[in-house]
């Protein structure tokens, strides 16, 4: 169920952006603007701490291995949809 919600969630990304995905980067959804910013030395909490600082709320990450993508959920903010590419291990 969490996986249909993930893909369908992805899908709301231009085809350019999800084409352009790559590890080091992070990319959001904010509403209706996209943006993204490298993170190729920052690990998992820097992550967090950069968005907790910019919306003053915690955060988890959900990991999806086989998709090589994390999504860091902001419980209270919905039109956030924050993708990290990574090498799972």
């Amino acid at each position: 169920m969490f996986m249909e919600d993930f893909q369908q969630q992805l899908a709301q990304f231009p085809i350019e952006l999800r084409k352009a995905w790559s590890v080091g980067f992070v990319f959001v959804k904010e509403a209706d603007h996209y943006w993204h910013f490298p993170a190729r030395q920052w690990e998992d909490k820097q992550i967090q701490n950069y968005f907790f600082e910019r919306f003053n709320q915690s955060s988890s990450f959900v990991s999806y291995p086989e998709l090589g993508l994390k999504q860091l959920v902001i419980k209270n903010r919905p039109e956030l949809l924050i993708i990290i590419p990574y090498s799972p291990e």
